[in-house]
């Protein structure tokens, strides 16, 4: 029951704090408990006085948060997800962290909570992320949720990815699939194929192509199963993409393939078109077909044309498909163009998916290649040294190898 004393109780536990802590000098911890157990009713001073030791207000004590608070920010972060973005975790944290003492301890609490977890293992905040997403999963528990549960762990295995422990990611992911892959009580149908899909995913840490298939493949077959459709593209550009690492051409045209069927029950939908846009982006990219890959990025607006989502997915991707341009015009020796489009943003947009970072690293390598190019072998250094900082808390992948070996002979023409 969801009462004043049981919301002193949970937060004080949330923060660790003994009665005796929280009671102090102020009151004995028989009065706290008999609080707490809602046997007595405080007054206005004794909850100031609560309050300012639990580091929250008087108001969400008494209201339990605010429902037009929680229900405008519930309703803005399931907008900000429908929209590709590589940044969600910003906004979400810009948008919930002056308020979060005023969000309910209810269902669309536990929504907000769980996506507000993932800011804190942004920052490498492993304590409060799994804080609050523990939050999410005593609010889902109470209500016997069991779809929001799984939901739960496996974004728990995601904060561990955030935090770039691989390893420990991929066991709880896979450890939550076997515990759950027969549960007769999952009404959810996009929950195991999501699952899977993060499994997929976290293999790929390992540089275990063959599993990540394995998975993604499973995911498939959930979701054919189950008809939910609409959530085969991401997991067909995934496959796409590890047949494209593993060189399986026939594969990956026979994936591709698949993306036909998608769009032929829904031509307009942006995720499917999102989705073969930034999968043929990879293929030209790793075949190093440059004239078809900068071709492709000069259609992105027609490609990609949608009235509501559109100029929100350029704003969160436009620097980044920038660096495939750059990369793409210094292959076809137009150095010039390149080095200026490299050069043109100081900003560094901080990303998670391995592939990702390893990309980003690579706008310094072409930096240091230019440098070594004009025969400016202090420049190399510099540029090549901060590409191998980007990439040395991360596996080496097929993406890092460009940079691993500029990195070794550069540095080699030093000595």
């Amino acid at each position: 029951m969801n009462t004043l004393g049981s919301r002193i109780r949970n937060l004080r536990k949330e923060k660790n704090m003994t009665l005796a802590a929280l009671a102090g000098d102020y009151m004995t911890k028989g009065m706290l408990s008999l609080i707490e157990n809602n046997k007595n009713n405080p007054s206005m001073e004794s909850l100031e006085y609560i309050a300012e030791r639990l580091d929250t207000s008087v108001s969400a004590l008494l209201e339990d948060g605010s429902e037009v608070t929680t229900n405008n920010i519930y309703n803005e972060i399931k907008q900000i997800l429908k929209v590709p973005n590589i940044s969600h975790q910003k906004e979400i944290d810009a948008l919930v962290s002056p308020v979060i003492n005023e969000i309910q301890h209810n269902r669309k609490g536990a929504f907000i909570f769980q996506h507000y977890a993932f800011t804190k293992a942004l920052i490498k905040d492993v304590d409060s992320a799994v804080k609050y997403m523990n939050i999410a999963k005593s609010i889902y528990a109470e209500n016997d949720d069991i779809n929001a549960l799984i939901d739960v762990e496996g974004d728990y295995a995601s904060i561990f990815y955030l935090v770039r422990d691989y390893e420990k990611a991929l066991q709880h992911a896979i450890t939550t699939y076997e515990t759950y892959k027969d549960d007769l009580s999952i009404t959810n149908p996009n929950i195991i194929p999501n699952l899977l899909s993060t499994i997929g995913a976290f293999c790929y840490q390992n540089y275990d192509i063959d599993d990540c298939i394995k998975y993604f493949k499973l995911a498939e077959e959930k979701c054919i199963e189950n008809k939910t459709y609409k959530h085969l593209t991401p997991i067909y550009k995934s496959l796409c993409v590890k047949y494209i690492l593993n060189q399986d051409e026939v594969q990956y045209k026979d994936t591709y393939k698949k993306f036909n069927y998608i769009k032929q029950l829904n031509p307009d939908d942006f995720q499917t078109n999102f989705d073969i846009f930034t999968t043929e982006i990879i293929y030209y990219f790793i075949n190093k077909q440059y004239d078809k890959l900068l071709h492709l990025l000069d259609q992105k607006d027609s490609l990609l044309k949608h009235d509501q989502y559109q100029q929100q997915v350029n704003d969160n991707f436009n620097d980044f498909w920038s660096i495939y341009k750059a990369i793409a015009l210094y292959n076809l020796q137009q150095y010039d163009s390149a080095i200026t489009i490299l050069k043109s943003d100081d900003a560094d947009t901080e990303f998670m998916a391995l592939a990702d970072v390893s990309v980003h690293a690579q706008k310094y390598t072409y930096l240091a290649l230019n440098e070594e190019r004009l025969c400016n072998n202090e420049g190399a250094r510099d540029y090549i040294t901060k590409a191998m900082n980007i990439i040395e808390s991360i596996p080496s992948n097929h993406f890092t190898k460009i940079t691993e070996q500029t990195y070794e002979r550069i540095i080699n023409k030093s000595l």
